[in-house]
Formats: structure tokens, sequence, C-alpha cells
């Protein structure tokens, strides 16, 4: 058990940092879109959670286990971005100043 719990943190680790990336390299020109990578990753990884109760069985299992894994590594990365562009700005305005 302690296997699996391992695979799902490695997976979730792995996944914010991609999140992350991508976020940053999309929102350059506009940053608004860091925020769509995160929420379009949650709303999928939710209808994946819902058809895994349709596949069944440990297959169904392992695919429910690994949208949850990115379901909370999308909350994860989302909450990261917004800490670090409210500390951005933040530091900007205490720069203007």
């Amino acid at each position: 058990m302690r296997l699996i719990t391992d695979n799902l943190y490695i997976i979730s680790i792995i996944m914010i940092a991609i999140l992350i990336i991508l976020s940053y390299i999309i929102g350059r020109k506009n940053s608004t879109l860091k925020y769509v990578v995160p929420l379009m990753v949650g709303i999928l990884s939710v209808i994946v959670f819902i058809v895994s109760f349709f596949i069944g069985g440990w297959t169904g299992m392992g695919v429910g286990a690994i949208s949850f894994a990115a379901f909370i590594s999308s909350l994860i990365s989302l909450i990261i971005i917004s800490v670090v562009e409210a500390l951005k700005g933040k530091g900007n305005k205490n720069i203007h100043q």
C-alpha cells in the first residue's frame, strides 16, 4: 500500500511542476491565461473521475486514483500561482511608492 501512495505523491509533484511551468509559459503574454491551465486540468480530472466509475474494476479504480491526484495537483498549482501573483503584485506596489 505504501508503494501506491508514494507513486501518487510522485505523480502529484510532477503534475504540479508541469502545470506551473505551462501556466507561466502560456501566461507570459496575457496574465489571466495563467489560471486557465490548472482550471482546465481540474475540470478534465473531475470528468475522468466520473468516467472511472463506468469503467469499473481495478482499472477504473486506478484511473480514478490518478484523476484524483490530477485534481489535487491542479488545486495546489492554482493556489501556488495565485499566491505568487499576489506577492508579485504586492512587491511591485511597494517599489513604485
